[in-house]
């Protein structure tokens, strides 16, 4: 994750740049003496061209009208006639400073995978290859040359400086206005852009209300870490520390930066993973970030790797039920499918606690996705207040708290894996869920950002206790449930 891909001046201004660039590129159609299978490809691509560049005007412009987040003193009232705003978008509102830019936005986080890509390659110290099997780990790969903004800025333009008031010729450069970018550049946007045309991944259900489900130990730790895969120097800090607990099983509860491609997935997730390669001891959730390439590397890669039969699963023994859900695939729902498959969990009254796991959250006092939560709630309400639901943790904020009981659950959010964020307001601004514990603690190397880590959970028989462990390896909370 290079820090330019995380500066919302320099992405939005490459965004425009190279809109601009790509449009004026666009191919011209000659008619005359071409065959009509040369012409219908030329037209193709046109039209291809052309959709990249409406993506790219429509992100930009996306990008400055986001909702600014409500500061710890508005009101409800306030916040609500701000949210029903004619012409608005719906608000995805967070107190958590942008230290690092992530608008939740399919065509900017691909535009971020391209600029990490294309920096990458311009540092020539690409990340190791995955080794064979999770359980060894590759060689580690050396360290890659910092690029700062100049020097950024000086490898994707191209623009040479004027002699006698012309621009001086320079390879790529033709004249025009805005055709300035280095086109190695513009061609790897036009690869990852393409992405988003090709839509999702099927999605793999169940045939049986009884499919995927594991068996669990009655004596058993679980690792638990979220918004985890980054390969940056915290993914690995967090995975050194997972490793020394040597836990049972270890669950990520989603997010492979930017849009969980392939490569991410292989040099970023994989290749720092600390769990194990058995069969039921590696699982892995769907989310938003992975769904942006379509979910491809995740349902053919990751779930394939950790020998997962599908994006949602049940572990269970005599007293505990943890149960993993997908609310990536539909942006922060459940599928149809799911909820006939939970349900059936849920209701067969065999008196067992259930422990939720998603990647998005049923409720926040920091962030409003907009209708989200009221999605979540709306499938399994009935549940939660019911009693049948006795925790659920999530991640998709960077953040590590620990809520009062809510709508009858312990909700937990841990999204704090190694996303770059900045310390957040130690009360909560958006009413609701009461916070009873929340990390505030610095980055050691970063003291205006906050720390990262992880939960793990241990079963006991009927009891359960769960810490909350940072980077470093201290325990900064626990507690039972």
């Amino acid at each position: 994750m290079n820090e330019i891909a995380g500066d919302k001046e320099f992405v939005l201004q490459l965004i425009q740049d190279t809109a601009r660039s790509l449009a004026v590129r666009q191919p011209e159609v000659k008619t005359i003496g071409m065959s009509k299978s040369i012409k219908a490809a030329t037209d193709a691509e046109k039209s291809e061209g052309s959709q990249i560049v409406e993506r790219l005007d429509r992100a930009y412009e996306r990008a400055f009208l986001q909702p600014v987040a409500p500061s710890p003193k508005t009101t409800k009232k306030g916040a609500k006639a701000a949210k029903g705003k004619k012409g608005a978008i719906a608000p995805v509102a967070t107190v958590v400073k942008e230290v690092w830019y992530a608008p939740r936005d399919q065509t900017i986080a691909l535009f971020q995978s391209a600029i990490d890509e294309y920096l990458d390659e311009k540092a020539g110290a690409p990340l190791a290859p995955l080794a064979k099997g999770l359980g060894t780990r590759a060689k580690a790969a050396p360290k890659k040359t910092k690029i700062t903004k100049t020097e950024a800025k000086k490898l994707f333009y191209n623009e040479k400086p004027k002699k006698g008031g012309v621009v001086a010729e320079a390879k790529g450069w033709v004249g025009e206005q805005f055709d300035k970018l280095d086109p190695g550049w513009l061609e790897v946007v036009r690869q990852k852009v393409k992405i988003a045309f090709k839509g999702k991944h099927r999605f793999i259900s169940h045939k049986s209300l009884t499919d995927f489900r594991y068996p669990m130990s009655s004596h058993v730790t679980i690792a638990l870490v979220a918004d985890w895969g980054g390969g940056n120097d915290h993914a690995q800090a967090v995975a050194r520390e997972i490793e020394k607990l040597n836990p049972s099983i270890v669950i990520h509860l989603g997010d492979v930066y930017y849009v969980g491609a392939e490569k991410e997935v292989r040099q970023r997730f994989l290749q720092y993973w600390p769990g194990s390669t058995d069969r039921g001891r590696s699982f892995a959730l769907n989310s938003n970030h992975e769904m942006y390439s379509g979910g491809y590397a995740y349902f053919d890669i990751t779930l394939k790797e950790f020998k997962q039969g599908a994006s949602y699963f049940c572990l269970e023994n005599d007293n505990w039920r943890l149960i993993g859900l997908d609310t990536g695939y539909v942006e922060h729902d459940l599928t149809k499918d799911q909820f006939e498959w939970l349900s059936a969990l849920l209701a067969d009254g065999s008196g067992k606690k259930n422990v939720l796991f998603s990647h998005h959250q049923p409720f926040s006092a920091y962030e409003s996705s907009g209708g989200g939560e009221e999605r979540l709630q709306n499938w399994l309400g009935d549940f939660m207040t019911a009693g049948k639901i006795a925790g659920w943790y999530w991640g998709h904020e960077h953040l590590c708290v620990v809520y009062k009981r809510y709508m009858g659950i312990k909700g937990r959010c841990i999204g704090n894996g190694c996303f770059p964020y900045d310390l957040p307001p130690t009360t909560p601004p958006l009413g609701g869920p009461k916070v009873e514990w929340i990390s505030t603690r610095s980055d050691p190397k970063r003291p205006k950002r906050g720390i990262h880590g992880f939960a793990l959970l241990t079963i006991d028989g009927p009891q359960m206790k769960a810490s909350y462990i940072d980077e470093t390896g201290s325990e900064e909370y626990s507690e039972k449930f």
